[in-house]
Formats: structure tokens, C-alpha cells, sequence
């Protein structure tokens, strides 16, 4: 039995779908499909971006043990780097001292929230990309002598902290809306408004492969199991073009069969 469109507006909100009927020209069965495509591409990001999130930050943790000389950094830090004197700064327009106290305020939060049951490795788990992105900002990485670049052992020539930190607030910024049910589908263009568009999702795809290079990680080997970008992205390209024609059915069949012998089969 099939919803009733207006059944399903209510539920998920009319707003929320609004710029998927834009998309598709006010054809509601077409929003719906392509509602669902952004669910599958969210879907398949998901697991990517959560082994990159525990690798980097464990990276970090291990690093910044070395360097601190001390496996509970991040406790015994809030009153060190984190609280060093060039977070706080005079804002010229008000005259007023501002801080930049992000990272210990988000260690504190996490110990609180944690309450008895407090250890580093559950701090680590429980503070936001942001906290570890934050790193790499200029003031933080300057304060903390660049040691955060050392973990990306296999650096190519011109990638440096802005680089990296570019990357991870790109990430931190697509995981929010994954991980928010936002659509990462489109594209706000000012001259067209509102268009299909996958550049940043793909993009993002490219961050993730450049930071397990930079790593010295094998992406595919990592990820091959849990990897099914290539094929949502190919069938998201396929339902706008070809939906609900008879051409999108057999194209769809055609990529699931090659996308399936190559994963499990062809690699066996």
C-alpha cells in the first residue's frame, strides 16, 4: 500500500520537501524518489565518515599524549594549552576581552556530562568533530608548535595546515548535515536557484580518500566492505535523468549487478 503524498508531508514536512518538488518540477512522485536518494547517499556516507572520525581522532590522542608527555592531556590541558594567553583578545570596535576557550570548554562539558564514569578514552569519544578539527585552526596549531600535522605521515608537497584545515571544516560541515538529515543533494546557485547538484557531496568523497593517503592508510582496503558511494552517486544520476521512465528500472538493475560482482564477488 503506497502513501498518500499529503500523509507523508505531514510527517516529514512540507518545507523539508519543498526543494525537492522544486527540483523536479513539481512532480511529487519524482520529489519523493529523489527524497529517498538523498536518504541512500547520507546512508552511504555515514559509515565513511565515522571510521575517519574515530581514526583521526585517535591519531590526535596519540600524538598529543607524545607530546604532553601524558595519557590524560585532555583533563590536566584545560589549564594549559587550552587556556593559553593568545585565546583571549580585546575586541577593538567594543573594547571588550573576548576568549576562544572552545576546546576547554568542550573538555569540561564532556567531563561533567560524564560524570563518575570519566576516562580519557571516553572524553575522546564523546567531544565533537569540531573539537578535533579545531586543532589545525591558526591559533591552536601555533600554540601547539604544528604538532598536529605529524600525524599524516604521508603528506604530499603543498599540503599544509590550511590545506588540512580547509578539508576537515568541509567534512565537519557535510557530517553535520548527514548526521542532521539535511540534504546534501543541492546546490543554492544565485543566478537558477535551487539545482541537483552532487560537486560537494563528491568533493567530500575526495577529502576522505586524500585523508587516509595522507594517513598512509589504503582507502579501499579500509573501506571496501562499508564503500558505496560510487554506486548511490551513479543511481542518484540515473533517477533524475531517466525517472520514472522504464530506461531508469533497467539502468538501475544494470548498476546493482555491477556494483555487487565487483564488491563481493569479483574481489572474493
Amino acid at each position: 500500500m503506497s502513501l498518500n503524498y499529503s500523509v507523508i508531508t505531514k510527517y516529514i514536512s512540507a518545507s523539508r520537501l519543498q526543494n525537492y518538488e522544486i527540483v523536479c518540477f513539481g512532480d511529487t512522485r519524482k520529489a519523493l524518489k529523489l527524497y529517498q536518494t538523498n536518504l541512500r547517499l547520507s546512508q552511504a556516507f555515514y559509515p565513511l565518515l565515522s571510521l575517519f572520525e574515530v581514526i583521526l581522532r585517535n591519531a590526535l590522542n596519540e600524538e598529543l599524549t607524545l607530546y604532553f608527555r601524558d595519557t590524560n592531556w585532555l583533563d590536566n590541558q584545560q589549564t594549559g594549552f587550552m587556556n593559553h594567553t593568545s585565546l583571549s583578545y580585546k575586541d577593538h570596535r567594543t573594547g571588550i576581552i573576548k576568549h576562544n576557550f572552545f576546546l576547554k570548554n568542550s573538555v569540561a562539558k564532556s567531563i561533567s556530562d560524564l560524570g563518575a564514569t570519566v576516562t580519557q578514552g571516553k572524553i575522546i569519544a564523546d567531544l565533537t568533530f569540531g573539537f578535533w578539527t579545531a586543532l589545525f585552526d591558526t591559533t591552536h596549531y601555533k600554540i601547539l608548535t604544528g604538532r598536529p600535522i605529524r600525524i599524516f605521515t604521508n603528506l604530499p608537497s603543498g599540503a599544509n595546515r590550511s590545506a588540512i584545515h580547509k578539508k576537515l571544516v568541509r567534512l565537519r560541515d557535510f557530517r553535520n548535515r548527514v548526521y542532521h538529515n539535511e540534504p546534501v543533494i543541492f546546490q543554492n546557485d544565485p543566478a537558477v536557484g535551487i539545482t541537483f547538484n552532487l560537486q560537494q557531496l563528491e568533493t567530500v568523497y575526495t577529502d576522505l580518500d586524500d585523508f587516509f593517503q595522507w594517513l598512509d592508510l589504503d582507502f579501499d582496503v579500509w573501506t571496501r566492505r562499508i564503500n558505496n558511494i560510487n554506486f548511490e552517486v551513479s543511481r542518484a544520476k540515473c533517477m533524475m535523468k531517466y525517472y520514472p521512465s522504464k530506461k531508469y528500472y533497467l539502468n538501475r538493475f544494470i548498476l546493482g549487478c555491477k556494483h555487487y560482482y565487483s564488491k563481493y564477488w569479483k574481489n572474493r
